[in-house]
C-alpha cells in the first residue's frame, strides 16, 4: 500500500525560493514558481475539478512531519505512468490554442535568454522558433510530475515541480509536456526518488498517489484526443504545427488509463484572449462528429513518487545535443469536420478539403517497459497512431533509454 503525504499548506500566491534536494514544488496553474523565463502566455487560464481523493495509508505508512513544516512519508507513494498518446490526458477548446506560442518565440529566441532557454531544453538556439513551432498547445487534466526551470542573472537551475492540472502546456509529438505557458519554461521528464518533500501550498484534493508521470507514447502521433473543457465532450487536434487544426469525435471506445479521470468541464479563470497570429489569414470549417474516436484504452505502470536534488546552475550557454528542425506543417488534406485556426482563438469561416478517414479503431496491445523520454525533444516527423498504448512500471528512479519511433499503422501501436 503507497504512504499518503499530508502536504504543508503554505499562505501566498507561490513559492519564491527554489525547492532543495529531495523537494517538489507543488505549482497551481497561474502560479509562475520561482524565476520565471517569461510573463505568462496562456490565451486562458482555466480551473479543473480537484482529482478523486486517493486511499488513506494503511496504519503505520502515516505521513510523518519534517523540518519547516513540510512532510515526507514512511514509504514512497506510487504514481501512474501513462503514456502521451493516451486518450483524456489532456483538454483543450476547439479551435483556440491554450498557448501564445508566436509570443513566446519573441521572448526566448534570441539574446542571452534564448541561450539559456535552448539550453535546457536541450537543443540548439537557432531551432527554437521551428521547435516551439511543432508543439501542440493543450491543459493538463491530471496533476503531473514534471522537472522545471528557474532562470536568473543569466543562469538555468532545474528543480521538481508537480503541475496542478488545468495548467497550460505545449506538448511534442510523443505526447510529453515540454513548455509551461504560465512562466514559458522548458520542462523535462521528471526525476523521482524515494521520500520525497513536496513544498507549496497544496491544492484541494491533492494526494501524491493521484500524479502522474507522462512518459512517450512509442511512436509519434499525428492527433492527440482532448477532451472539451467548455461542453465535456471530445475532439482531437492535429500534433506538430502552429495552426490549430481540431475535429469532433465520439468518445474512446475503451477505457482510460488509470489516472486518467472522467470527461469534465473546467471552470475559466481569465478572460479568452488571442494568440498572436502567425499568418495573415485563417480559415476554419463547420465543426461535425466524424465518427469513432480511436481506443482511449491504456494500461499503466507506476512509479515511486519523489523528487531529485536542484543541481548546480548552468550557464545559458547553448550546449544542444540536437537542432530541432521540426517545422509548422501544413495539410493539403484537412478532414471534412476540422476547425482550423492560425494561432488565433477565433477563426474566420471558410471550407476545408480532403476526406475524414471515417473512424479508426485500435486497442491495448500489451505490456512494454516503461520507458523516460530523452532529455532532446524528437522532432521526427510523426506516425499515425490512435491513443491506445501500454506501460508498465517501475520503482523509485527515472527509467532511462528510448528507442526509435516505429512507424504505426491506424488500429493499433507497436512499443518501441
Amino acid at each position: 500500500m503507497a504512504a499518503v503525504l499530508i502536504v504543508n499548506s503554505q499562505g501566498g500566491g507561490h513559492n519564491d525560493v527554489l525547492p532543495a534536494a529531495n523537494e517538489v514544488a507543488l505549482q497551481a496553474p497561474a502560479d509562475p514558481g520561482p524565476d520565471p523565463f517569461t510573463p505568462s502566455v496562456e490565451t486562458q487560464g482555466v480551473s479543473a475539478p480537484a482529482p478523486a481523493q486517493a486511499q488513506a495509508p494503511q496504519s503505520g505508512q502515516a505521513a510523518q512531519s519534517g523540518q519547516g513544516g513540510r512532510s515526507t512519508a514512511a514509504s514512497p507513494a506510487v504514481i501512474h505512468s501513462v503514456e502521451g498518446g493516451s486518450a483524456g490526458l489532456y483538454g483543450g477548446t476547439m479551435a483556440r490554442p491554450s498557448c501564445d506560442t508566436e509570443r513566446l518565440i519573441g521572448m526566448v529566441s534570441t539574446g542571452d535568454a534564448g541561450r539559456a532557454w535552448a539550453s535546457a531544453a536541450g537543443i540548439q538556439q537557432s531551432a527554437v522558433p521551428s521547435y516551439l513551432r511543432s508543439l501542440t498547445s493543450a491543459y493538463l487534466r491530471v496533476d503531473t510530475r514534471v522537472t522545471n526551470h528557474d532562470y536568473k542573472s543569466g543562469a538555468v537551475a532545474e528543480y521538481q515541480s508537480a503541475l496542478q492540472a488545468g495548467t497550460a502546456v505545449l506538448v511534442d509529438a510523443q505526447g510529453v509536456p515540454r513548455v509551461r505557458c504560465s512562466c514559458g519554461n522548458p520542462l523535462k521528464p521528471p526525476v523521482l526518488v524515494s521520500d520525497a518533500t513536496y513544498t507549496g501550498k497544496a491544492w484541494a484534493g491533492f494526494q501524491p498517489t493521484t500524479l502522474v508521470v507522462v512518459v512517450p507514447a512509442p511512436q509519434p502521433v499525428t492527433e492527440i484526443v482532448l477532451v472539451n473543457i467548455e461542453t465535456g465532450g471530445w475532439f482531437s487536434r492535429l500534433t506538430g504545427r502552429i495552426e490549430v487544426v481540431d475535429r469532433n469525435v465520439g468518445p474512446p471506445r475503451g477505457p482510460l488509463a488509470p489516472g486518467i479521470p472522467p470527461p469534465g468541464k473546467m471552470t475559466p479563470t481569465t478572460p479568452a484572449g488571442k494568440a498572436t497570429a502567425s499568418t495573415p489569414s485563417s480559415t476554419s470549417a463547420s465543426s461535425s462528429t466524424s465518427g469513432a474516436a480511436s481506443s482511449g484504452a491504456t494500461s499503466s505502470g507506476a512509479t515511486s513518487s519523489g523528487a531529485t536534488s536542484s543541481g548546480a546552475r548552468s550557464s545559458g550557454a547553448s550546449t544542444g545535443t540536437g537542432s530541432a528542425s521540426a517545422t509548422s506543417s501544413t495539410s493539403s488534406g484537412t478532414p471534412a469536420g476540422t476547425t482550423r485556426t492560425s494561432g488565433t482563438s477565433s477563426a474566420s469561416t471558410g471550407s476545408s478539403t480532403g476526406s475524414s478517414t471515417g473512424s479508426s479503431t485500435g486497442s491495448s496491445t500489451g505490456s512494454s517497459s516503461t520507458t523516460t523520454p530523452a532529455q532532446t525533444p524528437s522532432s521526427k516527423a510523426p506516425a499515425t497512431t490512435t491513443g491506445s498504448t501500454a506501460t508498465s512500471t517501475t520503482t523509485g528512479t527515472t527509467p532511462t533509454g528510448s528507442g526509435v519511433p516505429k512507424t504505426a499503422t491506424a488500429g493499433s501501436t507497436t512499443p518501441s
